[in-house]
């Protein structure tokens, strides 16, 4: 059996109520004032079996003080009952009832025409091409049209079986089902006793099963799903076009509200800032400009924000163009989500769209107009609701990210998606490289740019280093891959020694061209060095002491210095003392020999050992415990 959603559009005391009824013999007016008063005045709820079809209803006010109530329901339905009396024909809330419904993509309906006792035929056609010129040139310009009267049952059958034939032709989206995460916009918050607390709403995407655990989006509070109904009756699951109701625990009625989202734990990233794109109503009294505040409505969330128009200074009446929204509190929205916006004060509608990114950074005015072109071709997909909406989004958001990277959890954070089905569009998906250990997934260009950053920077390093090997691996990643895990930047490197663009050792990275050489003139000064340093065993000297005593320049001197220590023929004591290697095996042989492990000696020990001066010994024993031969204790070593 399959199950959607059914919602009512229409002017105050148009008889959507009652027509509900008629259709499910169900009263969807649950608050006794509303019986009382014969008015709606917020979400009722009905359903029934129309065919094949499982059907919830969703009953909304008509009268514009409760518009927000409307908006609170409306983003889950999949079919509108558009309800115009014929005794008023078109109204007011007729209009942004309707401007709603397009504005939210509903695209598939039925006119209904209700109280049609109360007028001639005559009249009724006046009514239905009034209906038709609304319509024309809308989504909704082909619904059907059809005459009712709730009270007596005429044309109710009639109603019916036009309803189920729509609803057998109606395309519904299983993806929505199979390829995302559960949400559900909560519209109700009560407990009943001996069960606790109960939330209720659409199942917006995905699926949510007994015993799941969900988070209440946008806090950080967590509970367990104990039990859940369909339509009053207990089910093992609930997904997409369905009215859900959630017996929870865990989570206490008085911190949850309308306006949250059910959703699994750590899956969603509330947000502030929102990249849309926006179409404004002909009927906005006035431009949208830069800071015009709005109240903002997603499901059942209703915030205040501001708008920041991109690459313009302002959005006029029937224009559509890029904003950025910037909200007062957070809000769980995913790509491809529809919203509306109504005006601050007073309370009209002026428009809405879709979400494009849900993770817009804050831009300075002068860097809006960086993100216009991607932002432009996603703007263009959602709205021809194209079948690779998804694909580039995630492209999208991947690009943006630079060689930084997206992890899958933000992919799925940002486009609801579930993450066996990222990873499915990424298997088809070109120009993104995923780097599973690191759990990120790059754009090719990016890449390729990162990778030309290393390799050129090798180059220009040995340049002016021409005798080291090469760069210290931790230097290389500090200078462009600081945030990165060492997985990501190991694999880097890997590619590049695959594409043999550089050698990379367990402590340097070089150009795949560069090799040391030395000059006749160095190979000398390398041997005086050496002899020099072993001339005077158990001592140590400066680099400059020693470009005095050989009569070269300390940079000369120092070029060398740094070759030989990278061949591991000179050990740096410090930043200025140098001892060959070979006297430093014979002191630490020397030490072993007289120390067994775990013995602990002094400073004026190993001095006495030795015959060294304090300004060696104290180098040379802090270098041994750096190199983790020995370690230090108070004023004392161990022997490791």
């Amino acid at each position: 059996m399959r199950h959607l959603i059914i919602g009512t559009a229409g002017h105050i005391d148009h008889g959507k109520t009652r027509l509900v009824q008629a259709l499910t013999g169900m009263n969807a007016d649950r608050l006794k004032e509303e019986q009382q008063r014969g008015i709606t005045i917020d979400l009722g709820f009905a359903h029934a079996q129309i065919g094949p079809f499982q059907v919830g209803f969703i009953d909304v006010p008509g009268h514009e003080r409760f518009v927000k109530n409307m908006l609170a329901g409306v983003g889950g339905i999949q079919f509108v009952l558009l309800v115009v009396a014929a005794d008023e024909s078109i109204m007011p809330q007729t209009r942004e009832h309707f401007e709603i419904c397009r504005l939210l993509g509903i695209s598939h309906g039925i006119v209904v025409i209700t109280k049609c006792d109360l007028v001639d035929p005559e009249f009724i056609e006046l009514v239905k091409e009034e209906i038709a010129e609304l319509l024309r040139g809308t989504i909704l310009a082909d619904a059907p049209m059809t005459c009712v009267d709730s009270h007596s049952g005429r044309g109710m059958d009639q109603l019916r079986a036009l309803l189920e034939e729509q609803l057998i032709e109606l395309d519904l989206d299983d993806d929505l089902q199979s390829r995302h995460q559960f949400r559900l916009p909560i519209d109700r918050v009560f407990s009943l006793r001996g069960f606790g607390t109960v939330v209720t709403g659409t199942t917006w995407q995905g699926k949510i099963r007994k015993e799941d655990k969900v988070q209440a989006y946008p806090s950080s509070l967590q509970g367990r799903v104990r039990n859940l109904q369909i339509h009053g009756r207990n089910a093992a699951a609930a997904t997409v076009g369905q009215r859900t109701a959630l017996n929870l625990t865990g989570l206490d009625k008085g911190r949850l509200q309308r306006g949250m989202v059910l959703g699994p734990p750590g899956v969603f990233r509330p947000s502030f800032i929102l990249d849309a794109g926006l179409e404004l109503l002909a009927s906005a009294p006035a431009p949208v400009r830069r800071r015009t505040p709005v109240r903002f409505h997603h499901g059942s969330t209703e915030v205040i924000g501001r708008v920041y128009p991109i690459a313009r200074k302002d959005l006029g009446p029937g224009e559509t163009g890029l904003v950025q929204l910037r909200l007062e509190g957070p809000v769980v929205a995913c790509a491809g989500d529809r919203f509306i916006i109504r005006r601050y004060s007073p309370l009209t509608t002026i428009g809405g769209g879709t979400v494009l990114d849900s993770r817009a950074p804050k831009r300075k005015r002068r860097d809006l107009e960086g993100a216009f072109p991607g932002l432009l071709a996603l703007q263009e997909a959602w709205s021809q609701d194209s079948s690779d909406c998804l694909t580039r989004s995630i492209d999208y958001y991947v690009t943006k990210a630079g060689f930084r990277g997206a992890s899958l959890s933000e992919l799925q954070a940002r486009s609801g998606m579930t993450e066996k089905a990222i990873q499915e569009l990424l298997e088809s998906a070109a120009g993104l490289i995923r780097f599973e250990a690191a759990d990120l997934v790059v754009a090719d260009d990016s890449l390729a740019a990162l990778k030309d950053q290393i390799v050129d920077f090798t180059r220009r390093f040995h340049d002016q280093n021409p005798l080291l090997d090469g760069i210290p691996r931790e230097e290389l990643k500090e200078r462009f891959m600081s945030w990165a895990s060492n997985s990501y930047f190991n694999a880097i490197l890997q590619i590049l020694e695959a594409e043999s663009r550089i050698r990379a050792s367990a402590h340097t990275v070089s150009h795949s061209e560069h090799r040391v050489t030395l000059t006749p003139d160095q190979k000398q000064l390398q041997e005086r060095i050496l002899a020099t340093l072993d001339a005077s065993p158990h001592s140590a000297l400066r680099v400059e002491e020693l470009a005095t005593h050989l009569g070269r320049e300390a940079k000369d001197i120092n070029d060398v210095f740094f070759f030989l220590i990278h061949q591991g023929r000179i050990a740096r004591l410090s930043e200025s003392l140098f001892m060959t290697s070979t006297q430093v095996d014979q002191l630490k042989t020397g030490l072993l020999e007289a120390y067994a492990s775990g013995t602990s000696f002094s400073v004026a020990d190993f001095k006495n050992l030795f015959g060294l001066t304090r300004k060696l010994a104290i180098p040379f024993l802090e270098y041994l415990d750096k190199n983790r031969v020995t370690r230090r204790v108070g004023d004392r070593r161990v022997v490791l």
